[in-house]
């Protein structure tokens, strides 16, 4: 029997932690180097980053919940831009989100969280060659395995772990931020290191730090699911991004204070295991990097947990190839299974992308792939749907009686903050072969799209 709808069994807590736990994993802990570099170790332009890029999340989460309020059915983004400007358009975002976007951070992340899980039991892992060791290889695509069982045969506990991940990763963060601002001189560190760096650098640390902030827009993908979806997605698209912004602010302050900005830089993604060191002995970097662990493994089952559900969510418009087996929904375990291997699979072409461009640079010296970045590419062109989408609540104010506060002031403001992170893309290395190759690859999802009767 044909089985093609799911129940709503995650609540407004689940819901703020879908967002807060994709959104800070990775990011702050291993861009935070890279913002200061590109600033030249400024501190207060960095901080002016962190809230530059938070007002695209804060704004952006404003603006996209006037969708919400009026639709909570299957496929979040897909949705809104079939609302705002068609059904081809919501295709396009959908064919985005499935082949580009979710699939390049679900390798990154991975990747990512196997190289920490080496650290955190001592071996430099990749981190310290920028290539995959044979067995960092191995956990990664174990990782990969592993947590795309779990979002398809244990949904419920996927939420739970979603919430416990953002507990341990929140508390560390507070911890490690308080730390550095108790001990340190957090006036002095401002002070003192916010000479030197550009606005054009500026421009290009918005990148680094979209990445950090990225993934908040992954909580729509599973409105149809979230309970009073009309009340709480709107109340988690704002309250999460102000509690992220907080938290960045306090860490990359505290961290700088304690530490010193030219120690942040010279430590690079080390620098959280040597602040550790020092307040909590040989023991600091143990506890730091478990935390660290959860708080990126709490990202990767988030993007999982939304990924799965953008080809089913095609597949119900008839706008998949597979359609049919997409969007069959397993009567026991409520998950799209024939959704979640395909996007296992998407992802793993990916990851593939990954090792090409370190081992295969770095050991095989296939230059074809050198500088190729899978996680600032999909993170730049997201951004000009959001825009897309932010323009679409712009056009309707008037039929669907906005005030010029939702109507006008939120989306203009999600549009600047999306601007700058497009405009770092820009001036990003091999963006050409980025925008080039991007278009053509969203452009050819129109030749497989299946005809509609």
């Amino acid at each position: 029997m044909e089985h093609t709808t799911q129940k709503r069994k995650f609540g407004l807590l689940t819901t703020v932690a879908m967002i807060a736990g994709i959104v800070i994993g990775s990011g702050i802990f291993f861009k935070t180097d890279d913002v200061l570099i590109s600033l030249n170790g400024n501190v207060g332009l960095s901080a002016l980053g962190w809230i530059l890029g938070a007002i695209g999340i804060i704004f952006g989460g404003l603006t996209v919940a006037v969708y919400a309020k009026k639709e909570d059915s299957v496929g979040g983004i897909i949705t809104y831009s079939e609302m705002a400007w068609g059904k081809t358009m919501g295709y396009l975002a959908g064919w985005f989100q499935v082949i580009f976007y979710y699939p390049a951070l679900v390798a990154i992340i991975a990747w990512v969280a196997a190289s920490y899980i080496l650290v955190l039991f001592g071996s430099p892992g990749p981190f310290s060659s920028g290539e995959f060791t044979l067995f960092s290889w191995i956990l990664t695509v174990g990782l990969m395995i592993g947590f795309f069982i779990f979002n398809s045969f244990a949904t419920i506990l996927a939420g739970k772990f979603q919430s416990f991940a953002l507990i341990i990763k929140v508390s560390a963060l507070i911890v490690l931020a308080l730390l550095g601002l108790v001990f340190g001189n957090p006036i002095l560190s401002i002070t003192s290191a916010s000479s030197g760096g550009s606005f054009s650098g500026l421009f290009v640390a918005l990148i680094a730090i979209a990445f950090a902030y990225d993934g908040w827009l992954v909580a729509p993908s599973i409105a149809h699911e979230i309970k009073n979806p009309k009340r709480n997605l709107p109340l988690a698209l704002t309250i999460a991004p102000l509690l992220i912004m907080l938290i960045y602010l306090g860490y990359t302050i505290g961290l700088t204070s304690f530490l010193g900005v030219d120690r942040v830089m010279e430590l690079g993604n080390a620098a959280v295991g040597e602040l550790a060191t020092q307040f909590f002995g040989s023991w600091g970097p143990n506890l730091v990097f478990t935390a660290v662990v959860i708080s990126i493994l709490g990202t990767f089952n988030g993007l999982i947990l939304g990924y799965i559900r953008l080809p089913y969510a095609l597949a119900l418009r008839n706008e998949m190839i597979f359609s049919k087996q997409l969007k069959q929904v397993h009567p026991r375990y409520d998950i799209p299974l024939a959704s979640s291997l395909f996007t296992f699979v998407i992802s793993l072409v990916w990851l593939g992308l990954h090792f090409m461009s370190t081992s295969g640079v770095v050991t095989y010296g296939i230059q074809l792939f050198n500088g190729l970045e899978i996680d600032g590419l999909p993170i730049v062109l997201t951004y000009v749907f959001y825009v897309i989408l932010y323009v679409g609540v712009i056009k309707d104010r008037k039929k669907e009686k906005l005030t010029w506060v939702w109507g006008l002031l939120f989306p203009i403001l999600a549009i600047l903050g999306a601007l700058l992170v497009i405009y770092g893309g820009f001036t990003a290395p091999k963006f050409n072969v980025y925008f080039i190759v991007s278009p053509v690859g969203i452009l050819l999802g129109l030749g497989l799209r299946p005809k509609q009767v």
